[in-house]
């Protein structure tokens, strides 16, 4: 687990994403770099979870105070050139980070594993209630997604 920053040229490949940090999908306008944690979950998939000074939710990880890792808004990062260089945190965050790094990852792997569960059962009241502006809706190919028909319903 490493704290890097995204590089420009990740948003530059990612322009379709929608519910990131960076906008929401208008074309050029994911443009601010975020730190975030690369983090390789058991799908053999890399992720990066973006470090927030504001995190209001309970799908993430707190840090120091109110800063915290976003899982809601964690992208996958699929060429290891969108990972820039170290991103530097205050010492007490990175601490934490590092210290419960297993934690962390277990956390956000049950976070992907049950959006992946309700995702295929189609559960869309769940998905709203728990995933409403998650950024996993932009990878159901990758995390193999495939939801019931909704004309079955």
């Amino acid at each position: 687990m490493k704290i890097s920053k995204l590089l420009p040229v990740f948003y530059d490949n990612n322009k379709h994403l929608v519910e990131t940090l960076d906008g929401n999908g208008t074309p050029g306008e994911k443009n601010r770099g975020y730190g975030v944690v690369v983090i390789k979950i058991a799908q053999d998939l890399r992720f990066g979870i973006p470090l927030r000074s504001h995190l209001k939710h309970k799908h993430g990880f707190k840090t120091v105070g109110q800063k915290g890792l976003d899982y809601s808004k964690a992208v996958l990062i699929s060429e290891a050139v969108f990972i820039g260089q170290s991103f530097k945190i205050p010492s007490d965050e990175y601490k934490k980070i590092k210290e419960k790094e297993h934690h962390i990852k277990a956390r956000f792997q049950k976070y992907v594993t049950q959006y992946i569960k309700l995702a295929n059962e189609g559960d869309d009241g769940a998905l709203q209630q728990s995933y409403r502006y998650t950024t996993l809706v932009n990878y159901h190919k990758e995390l193999n997604i495939n939801p019931p028909d909704t004309a079955d319903k």
